[in-house]
């Protein structure tokens, strides 16, 4: 036994437990291992009947700070135990943990230190949920507590009542004893009332951003707890009584005016909770479910309903009217990441309404309304389909679907689409199968109320001859929605799945039309689960799936694993080449080469973007060779992405050692950002540094991660070392770039080759290619076009934090006449919000950023050197630079004031940037003579002609 070695312990945690003697241990474990060593623990056991009293009491003879109390009857919830606890609990602070939870190592100690700091009330902190099956761990409102920092009360930031849980947070025992309060006891989800009134009580808590309670989700629950028993009507009444209580505590503590935020609390998180398990209920729960939340809901402030997303309101509204069925297949959109339109529409005049029939009344009108889905005005790449696995059958090693799209827009009539089902994700693909998707008719199944089918459970034998089948669903859209139909059949032998078990895969559908393309989830029946087992060689695959939202599968393998193939020759070489392909051995290599091969002066290496595309100021070097038919030999690299270069180049792949072999032999090269450091030129071979634009941030050796990272700035310099000529677009490059890169060689005046065509805009080849951009992506005739072009954000590359625009905000302060090019920058990603498809096209991945220039009324752009291109054009430029004072001051730094030069003005927020689009004619006339000082002193040099003077003095043996 331990030696008792403090008197009063700094910190209480009470630990409650009811039956959960095998977990109870782990609990209290991580309490004894806190950081904090003067703690107690208080094992509060809620009068249970299996072996909690024996083990609780080996606990407290393992370590003495470990106190055992047991209620003499079970009170069926957790406020009984908590409040034993608090009674007899010793210390100036205490926490609560449920016995099926632990606390990180540090929380004890942190939280104590933060509320000893700051003298809080109370400290709250991050709870992480960690699934057990799968180890992964998510973090409960991270939002919340993204910050440190004290809060003079919940009126500061009311939002923090989302926090409701009890167990994240560290309590000052003399403010709980001031205000007296104390949990409530005989109903459930207690957590509510208590922490409603411990913010509307208290006038001063702190933040912190790090873990402090580990939720974990069991794998294999031998009892569900009470959160999730949501499935129980009863569950359902208790959350309500909740949340009467705590509207009782608003008044008694006069914090009425926190009514509207705990309202909007109570419907989007309690109320949403249920909704999202809508599609698992039938239609006389739903009933029962609205008849118990309704009436509470009609007390609610409408301010708090009208602040629900869409969805929300929709599926909220089809509860109210009993529209059970509905309710369910609404609900389906609360579950996942898309947005999943109904099955059908109805339209009056000018607005569209949810479901087959038009509303009843104003307030349902208002509720239902999904006019603003624009389900009509999306393009294929944006159109919100609705696809459903309708029906099923396995049978030994095969498993075949029928599937369904709904689409309540008409966004696919017309067109020639080819369909595939895709099983992964997008870091692994394991197969993609065609679909032969078709139109259908659909009969109305009457007017009785349509019922969800439960779907099939069981095992298919491969013995048995016969197949299972999952029901059909029913239910029949209006006239004018498109439905589709088709079916497609997996087959466990041609499926490429890991031998050991792997996470379930999404399933989707992705419909072509050309180069366009559509992807969104494929939706199962509730309740749906099933089982196939086929012969895969010398074992048998599994295949299983389950109707999450969406719908998914997964495949393990039993018995023996297969025997693998021995690969063929052509094989062996290939993989032993792509594993001895590393930088050093390509390097190694090159140098081999470069010593026993001579120089081919009349070979070219081309390379833009790293290999990602046949774009930037080599393309238009290039074309100009061609154009004059000199007879060089020219090679484009590419970064294993051929399909976007031109069917009759010559492409090699980088990263190769055919890569290797080009570069050595090659006589001269053309690059636009910089050729793997592992290869120095040979002394028979001209480098062009085109480079990629010109300068607003730091660039070279300023960059701040070359000043941080010596060695890095070597490499930099060893680079630009390689390179003959440097092309500049104007006197400021010398400056801004050259130096700043110390490079020391031959600068060539030219210009840009890749503003040729924009400053030849007018020509009808220039026009040509604009209107291919707007039909590519789908831009309905008489639209004005945006192109929002931002950099990267230096420590956030691939975030998505670069596209600072609040696009749903700027779409609701937006004249109906634009459309958006959103070209998120290589080193970033994007995804088109849904909805948004109407508005908002993602063009990161088009191949040639001019052909968008050339397709826009106007650029909307931040530090991008996009803005020198775009003033060749002579269209207006916007900037949206929220953040232009930490980005010139504390990120990348910039080489000169933007707000000195800009040719447009600088603006903060959606609502500034839809003004200046309002008003884009005044602005454009009001910038007229900044516009010109900047075109003069940036694009000097572009005149159109800019390729041919490059072709000139670097490849000087062209006759012209």
């Amino acid at each position: 036994m331990t030696a008792q070695r403090y008197t009063v312990p700094d910190v209480s945690v009470i630990v409650i437990t009811y039956n959960d003697a095998a977990r109870l241990p782990r609990a209290v474990r991580s309490v004894l291992g806190q950081t904090l060593k003067n703690l107690e623990v208080i094992v509060v056991d809620d009068c249970s009947d299996d072996d909690t009293p024996s083990v609780a009491k080996a606990l407290t003879e393992e370590d003495d700070r470990v106190r055992y109390v047991r209620l003499p009857a079970n009170s069926g919830g957790c406020g009984a135990p908590r409040n034993a606890g608090m009674d007899a609990s010793r210390s100036p602070f205490l926490m609560f943990l449920d016995s099926d939870d632990e606390l990180p190592r540090h929380a004890c100690k942190s939280l104590l230190l933060e509320a000893e700091a700051t003298g809080a009330d109370f400290v709250m902190g991050t709870v992480e949920r960690v699934d057990e099956a799968t180890g992964t761990v998510t973090l409960w409102y991270p939002q919340l507590f993204a910050e440190r920092r004290v809060v003079d009360g919940i009126r500061a930031e009311p939002e923090l009542l989302f926090n409701c849980l009890a167990t994240n947070k560290l309590y000052r025992r003399t403010f709980l004893d001031v205000i007296g309060i104390r949990f409530p006891e005989e109903i459930h989800h207690e957590d509510i009332v208590w922490s409603t009134e411990l913010f509307c009580r208290s006038k001063l808590f702190a933040v912190v951003p790090w873990p402090v309670y580990r939720w974990l989700l069991a794998a294999t629950p031998v009892t569900r707890s009470i959160s999730s028993r949501r499935h129980e009507l009863e569950n359902v009444r208790q959350r309500v009584t909740a949340a009467v209580l705590s509207d009782h505590v608003l008044a008694g503590t006069h914090s009425l005016d926190l009514k509207e935020d705990k309202d909007f609390r109570f419907l989007s998180h309690d109320l949403r909770l249920y909704l999202g398990d809508l599609p698992q209920r039938d239609p006389a729960w739903i009933s029962e479910f609205a008849d118990i939340v309704i009436p509470y809901v009609d007390t609610l402030e409408p301010a708090a309903i009208e602040r629900l997303t869409r969805a929300e309101r929709v599926c909220l509204q089809l509860v109210r009217e009993r529209r059970g069925a509905e309710a369910a297949l609404a609900a389906v959109e609360l579950g996942g990441r898309h947005s999943v339109p109904p099955r059908a529409v109805t339209a009056d005049g000018e607005r569209v309404f949810w479901g087959t029939t038009l509303p009843r009344d104003e307030q349902a009108r208002s509720e239902l309304d999904v006019t603003e889905l624009h389900l009509a005005e999306q393009p294929l790449s944006g159109a919100l389909l609705r696809h459903e696995l309708v029906d099923l059958q396995a049978s030994r090693d095969q498993v075949r679907l029928r599937l369904r799209t709904y689409d309540p827009g008409r966004v696919l009539d017309g067109r020639t689409l080819t369909a595939w089902l895709r099983i992964g994700g997008r870091k692994r693909m394991i197969t993609s199968i065609p679909v032969q998707m078709a139109p259908v008719v659909i009969e109305t199944p009457g007017e009785r109320e349509e019922q969800a089918p439960r779907g099939l459970e069981g095992q298919w034998d491969p013995e048995e001859p016969e197949i299972r089948r999952i029901p059909r669903m029913t239910g029949a859209p209006p006239d004018g929605t498109g439905i589709l139909e088709g079916t497609v059949t997996i087959s466990l032998p041609d499926l490429e799945w890991p031998d050991s078990v792997v996470r379930p895969q999404a399933v989707t559908i992705s419909l072509h039309e050309g180069e366009r393309r559509n992807l969104r989830p494929l939706l199962a029946i509730p309740g749906l689960s099933f089982t196939s087992v086929g012969t895969v060689n010398s074992g048998r695959l599994v295949l299983e799936a389950s109707a999450d939202i969406p719908f998914r599968l997964m495949a393990r393998r039993l018995g023996t694993a297969p025997k693998r193939r021995f690969p063929n020759v052509p094989e062996l070489w290939r993989d032993l080449l792509s594993d001895l392909a590393t930088p050093r051995n390509l390097g190694r290599f090159y140098r081999l080469v470069s010593t026993t091969v001579p120089v081919n002066r009349r070979l070219v290496l081309f390379e833009s973007a790293e290999g990602t595309g046949y774009t930037g100021n080599p393309r238009y070097v290039h074309e100009e060779l061609q154009r004059r038919a000199t007879g060089l030999r020219a090679v484009w690299s590419h970064a294993d992405v051929p399909e976007r270069f031109p069917e009759d180049v010559d492409l090699v792949r980088r990263d190769t050692f055919r890569y290797a072999w080009t570069l050595a032999r090659a006589g001269h090269w053309v690059d636009s950002h910089n050729l793997p450091y592992c290869y120095r030129k040979r002394g028979g071979t001209r480098y062009l540094q085109t480079w990629h634009g010109q300068v607003l941030k730091k660039m070279g050796l300023d960059e701040p991660r070359h000043r941080a990272q010596p060695s890095l700035a070597k490499k930099y310099a060893e680079a630009v070392a390689r390179w003959d000529t440097l092309l500049t677009p104007g006197p400021d490059f010398r400056r801004d770039f050259a130096e700043a890169s110390g490079f020391e060689g031959e600068l060539l005046h030219a210009g840009y080759p890749r503003t040729d065509v924009l400053v030849r805009h007018m020509e009808p080849a220039q026009r040509e290619r604009a209107r291919r951009v707007r039909e590519f992506f789908e831009i309905p005739a008489g639209k004005r076009v945006i192109l929002y072009a931002p950099t990267y954000r230096d420590s956030r590359r691939f975030s998505g934090d670069s596209i600072r625009l609040d696009l749903p905000a700027l779409a609701g302060a937006l004249h109906p006449d634009w459309v958006i090019l959103v070209r998120a920058h290589q080193y970033d990603r994007f995804a088109v919000p849904d909805p948004l498809g109407y508005l908002v096209r993602d063009a990161s991945a088009f191949p040639e950023v001019n052909d968008l220039m050339l397709a826009s009324d106007v650029l909307v752009t931040d530090y991008s050197s996009i803005m020198f291109d775009y003033a060749c054009l002579g269209r207006p430029i916007l900037y949206y630079v929220d953040d232009y004072e930490r980005y010139a001051s504390s990120q990348r730094g910039v080489c000169f004031d933007l707000a000195e030069v800009a040719p447009g003005p600088l603006l903060r927020d959606p609502e500034e940037l839809a003004g200046a689009l309002e008003h884009l004619a005044e602005i454009t006339e009001s910038y007229g003579p900044r516009y010109a000082r900047f075109r003069d002193r940036w694009c000097g040099l572009d005149d159109g002609e800019a390729s041919g003077r490059v072709v000139d003095a670097f490849f000087p043996e062209v006759m012209r």
